[in-house]
């Protein structure tokens, strides 16, 4: 296999090569979830309107579920063939679904095949997500700086939250120029015909991209492993660092999930709020948080990212109860402060315990290992997160219950801290 030089590709041709698939990724992945209203009347039409969400974050679901697959996959692309080429790949495996799921007849048309098939289409995604992001921050980190690492790798979370702002967006926009029957009739399609030319976009770009200097290394090395997960599994300390992984991502996905994925339906659904005012008040949010991660993956490159994690960690744990009390309070002044506070704690969090995360293994099965663990967590907590936060109201009759959850996921990122940071695993 020929192995492309790197010396002579500017700096932020890297950098914008390595994290615009990252945006698309997440703005074709989650605009599912802002859609959701739309999607359930089309695709799991129930006189029950509770039921039906409930049924199209089953399937969001499922297709968190199978990115562990997707980190196996990727993963032994990458470890094996090279960044650059699983990156690519992750993208062709990404844009053909998307067209797909916007031209999808409904369940008026072709009946069961419909939400069977978009199921189908929703795990193709869910297996391309499970590469990307990682795969992503492992590119960006192999070019960062060692004075600099956390700054660069924080660019790959912040380009995730312009994905899903730009995914709350476009759902505004959206919403904001169709009337209902309209959006039931095709408005809804616009925004995943507009994701099929930002796959194409990152296509384009990505097909220059040099290869990785660690990767070309390792290679000359013949380093690589035949089978990476297999060897990821039968070494004990690669094992404690997949388990550090998958609670760090574990928290990350609840907490993701609750605060800027879900919280649309909580404030749509739950306390009665405008679908308008509700993506507004997410989309501002998410602006900020993209700014905030560059801003503590900066301090993170100065101070002891361990003790920013933990910091962040408690304080949400802490946090989580009263600023939910607050979103509960019927007033979008209230909200926005909620959110406020949130956004900040969050954007300390992401900063931090991503490049921990990205530090865990060498090379050689750097992508295997942050793949398979980051995604397990994310498939285990993050992707059923909105069906069990719809789940815990239903069950108490409380809008505050969802609060516990968040506390459960900081709690454990806490605890993992202080269980393996004292021998500078974290």
């Amino acid at each position: 296999m020929q192995i492309t030089t790197t010396q002579k590709k500017p700096l932020w041709q890297i950098l914008i090569g390595g994290t615009i698939g990252n945006l698309t990724e997440w703005y074709n992945f989650l605009l599912f979830g802002y859609l959701a209203p739309f999607i359930s009347q089309l695709f799991f039409p129930s006189d029950n309107e509770l039921l039906s969400i409930s049924l199209v974050f089953v399937v969001f679901a499922i297709s968190f579920l199978v990115r562990p697959l997707g980190g196996i996959l990727f993963g032994w692309i990458g470890d094996t063939y090279g960044r650059q080429r699983a990156l690519l790949i992750s993208l062709f495996l990404l844009g053909i679904p998307t067209f797909l799921i916007g031209v999808l007849p409904t369940y008026q048309t072709i009946g069961i095949a419909s939400p069977i098939l978009l199921c189908l289409l929703r795990i193709c995604q869910g297996l391309s997500a499970g590469g990307e992001h990682t795969g992503s921050a492992i590119y960006v980190a192999e070019y960062a700086p060692p004075n600099r690492r956390a700054l660069w790798v924080s660019t790959v979370p912040s380009s995730a939250a312009l994905g899903v702002l730009t995914g709350s967006l476009a759902s505004l926009i959206i919403i904001s120029s169709f009337n209902t029957d309209t959006l039931l009739a095709y408005g809804w399609r616009t925004g995943y015909w507009a994701g099929t030319l930002l796959c194409l976009i990152s296509i384009l770009l990505r097909l220059r991209l040099p290869e990785t200097p660690d990767f070309e290394r390792e290679h000359r090395k013949n380093k690589n492993y035949r089978y990476p997960i297999k060897d990821l599994i039968r070494n004990k300390i690669w094992i404690k660092n997949l388990f550090i992984i998958f609670s760090l991502a574990s928290a990350w996905g609840v907490i993701y999930q609750l605060l800027f994925i879900w919280m649309p339906t909580y404030l749509t659904h739950i306390h009665h709020f405008n679908r308008s005012s509700s993506l507004q008040v997410v989309s501002i949010y998410i602006f900020i948080l993209s700014l905030l991660i560059l801003f503590f993956g900066l301090l993170a490159d100065y101070c002891n990212r361990k003790y920013l994690l933990m910091t962040s960690s408690i304080l949400l744990f802490i946090s989580a109860y009263p600023l939910f009390m607050l979103l509960s309070s019927h007033s979008l002044a209230n909200v926005y402060v909620s959110m406020a506070i949130f956004t900040v704690l969050w954007g300390l969090y992401i900063a931090s315990a991503f490049v921990i995360m990205v530090e865990q293994f060498p090379p050689a099965i750097r992508y295997t290992g942050l793949s398979f663990g980051f995604n397990l967590g994310l498939a285990i907590f993050g992707g059923t997160c909105p069906l069990i936060a719809t789940w815990l109201i239903e069950i108490t009759d409380n809008p505050v219950a969802p609060a516990f959850y968040l506390m459960l996921a900081a709690g454990a990122a806490t605890l993992t801290c202080m269980a393996f940071g004292r021998k500078g695993d974290v």
